[in-house]
């Protein structure tokens, strides 16, 4: 009776560690996508341009933007957002007044700034009128170029 007791306790053993095993590396997937998905950050783009002045002067009709040097190009940024849905609702009032944005995909290590984002970006799926996107959009791009470009 003792020795198929303790083959029955092995085995319950063993068993029990494979399934923990398995329920683990399944809760470890599931925490690496969530973390690549939080520093997956939309940039909404108005255009590339060689020179600063260029890229002032496509600018004059346009409020709020950034203009960020990277590599040898000046490069206009209208918006900053994580979110799909955020992302459309800044391109369709862009595109009603008349301004073809481009999207660009990148990955942002500032968690400061990432944090911010996520409060705004809160706000900004819940604002319903151009002046308040506007507003929102704003306090997000002089976030970006104070904790991320500084």
């Amino acid at each position: 009776m003792t020795k198929s007791f303790f083959i029955t306790m092995l085995v319950a053993i063993l068993i029990g560690a494979v399934l923990g095993n398995f329920l683990f590396e399944q809760y470890k997937l599931e925490s690496e996508t969530v973390i690549k998905e939080v520093n997956s950050t939309y940039f909404l783009m108005e255009g590339s341009y060689s020179t600063e002045e260029q890229a002032k002067k496509a600018v004059t009709n346009i409020d709020p933007y950034l203009i960020v040097k990277e590599d040898a190009n000046y490069i206009v940024y209208l918006a900053i957002t994580s979110s799909n849905d955020n992302l459309e609702k800044l391109k369709k009032m862009y595109k009603e007044e008349g301004i073809n944005a481009s999207i660009k995909k990148m990955s942002i290590e500032n968690e400061e700034f990432l944090a911010t984002l996520e409060q705004m970006d809160i706000l900004l799926n819940k604002a319903s009128s151009n002046d308040e996107i506007t507003s929102i959009n704003k306090v997000v791009l002089a976030n970006y170029q104070e904790f991320v470009l500084e």
